[in-house]
């Protein structure tokens, strides 16, 4: 009799260090789509720095677009994600042209860049045609 009070007491703990496991592994099943997500906006800002000379912007885009590209297959190989019921995995799939910019690209020879101008519809035409002001 003097054991099962102590039973009684670790079992409540036990069960709640179960469902916090739990939650751990739903919480982390998105962790590699929000890295890739993250990788991209950095490639996009680098893209879009006016702090970085020509020849520094190519070598940081040639680096970032490496490291995107093995993002994008972590990502597709992620098999936690087929079962997470989460729109963020459903618009990333969607938009397979706009998530997986190094994949999409090599799929239409072309760059990650070209291939996010080409989705955010900004051509060289449009670039040439632009005024600089303020509006």
């Amino acid at each position: 009799m003097k054991y099962l009070p102590n039973v009684s007491h670790k079992t409540p703990i036990i069960v709640l260090l179960c469902l916090c496991s739990s939650q751990l592994v739903n919480a982390n099943e998105l962790f590699t789509l929000k890295n890739l997500e993250r990788e991209r906006a950095t490639l996009i800002s680098d893209f879009l720095s006016n702090s970085l000379d020509s020849q520094q912007k190519h070598k940081r885009l040639q680096q970032r677009q490496r490291q995107l590209a093995d993002m994008e297959r972590m990502v597709l190989r992620d098999e936690r994600l087929l079962s997470a019921k989460s729109k963020m995995v459903d618009n990333a799939f969607k938009e397979y042209d706009k998530t997986f910019l190094v994949h999409a690209g090599a799929e239409q020879q072309m760059s990650a860049m070209n291939k996010w101008l080409k989705n955010v519809n900004i051509t060289n035409e449009s670039v040439l045609n632009a005024r600089a002001g303020y509006r």
